[in-house]
């Protein structure tokens, strides 16, 4: 397939560089210019092109960026997506972190709001897991304990699309219902960057209470600040030091009353 990746930041670079190592051809838009991002597209092995180009000729778009920003790209992007295209959003919704959106201060769904910008349908896919885990944790299909994310969506055939490309991508893929249910897998839900394999996945996501997210998310940031303040900067960075990510996870586990998990380390 042509696949569009907006945003060169841990999560976009990482899966554009898988899906172009599975054959896709895939091109990288940022907001910092083809310039800026040329290094980064050479390493993921795909083209660089300029936001307002990358929807055209694609049969996927994939939307990597901070959410607040989703309706700047909006505006960007008005008229330039076909109406075949896929549109994968990948963000999560950090109270502490993003700017204030009211509507989902007043209890609408993340994804919902993100799909009410676009104004169609939208699938939320690879956000329930860590850039660490998805740069180094993907295997192939049929591995014993092979990571499994969920993806949500309102039209089937394109969830199928985008489970396709969760496979392809070294995971298994959890068909998670319409996006309105998305709330599961949101910031510090049970199934929020736990690692889990498919089994596990869909018990998390069933014991997921949404009154209790907001709480665990004021105490995942604390917990996190405690680490240090550069703590955000090396989120920012993906330059992990040794043994931050596995404390990381396990403090997410820890908030959700679950067993510290083994993480495989790059070598």
């Amino acid at each position: 397939m042509n696949i569009g990746v907006i945003g060169a930041g841990v999560i976009g670079k990482t899966l554009a560089r898988k899906f172009s190592a599975a054959g896709h051809n895939v091109t990288l838009a940022d907001a910092r210019g083809v310039a800026s991002i040329q290094a980064i597209a050479d390493w993921a092995n795909v083209r660089a092109i300029e936001v307002e180009d990358v929807a055209t000729d694609v049969d996927v778009l994939v939307v990597s960026i901070p959410f607040g920003n989703i309706p700047d790209l909006v505006k960007t992007l008005e008229g330039k997506i076909a109406d075949h295209v896929v549109i994968v959003e990948t963000t999560n919704f950090w109270p502490n972190r993003d700017a204030t959106v009211e509507a989902v201060e007043n209890g609408m769904v993340n994804s919902v709001w993100v799909q009410q910008q676009f104004g169609r349908p939208v699938v939320k896919a690879f956000s329930n897991i860590g850039a660490y885990s998805l740069a180094v944790e993907g295997r192939p299909k049929g591995s014993k304990d092979r990571i499994a994310l969920a993806v949500s969506g309102d039209e089937q055939r394109a969830k199928e699309v985008v489970m396709g490309l969760v496979d392809d991508a070294g995971f298994d893929a959890l068909d998670a219902g319409l996006l309105e249910d998305s709330w599961r897998q949101q910031a510090c839900s049970p199934a929020y960057c736990t690692d889990l394999t498919l089994p596990e996945l869909i018990k998390a996501r069933a014991a997921a209470q949404r009154e209790t997210l907001r709480e665990k998310q004021d105490l995942l940031f604390s917990k996190m600040q405690d680490i240090g303040e550069d703590y955000f900067k090396i989120i920012l960075s993906g330059d992990y030091p040794e043994g931050f990510v596995d404390h990381a996870v396990d403090i997410v586990r820890e908030i959700n009353n679950m067993p510290p998990r083994k993480h495989t380390t790059l070598n």
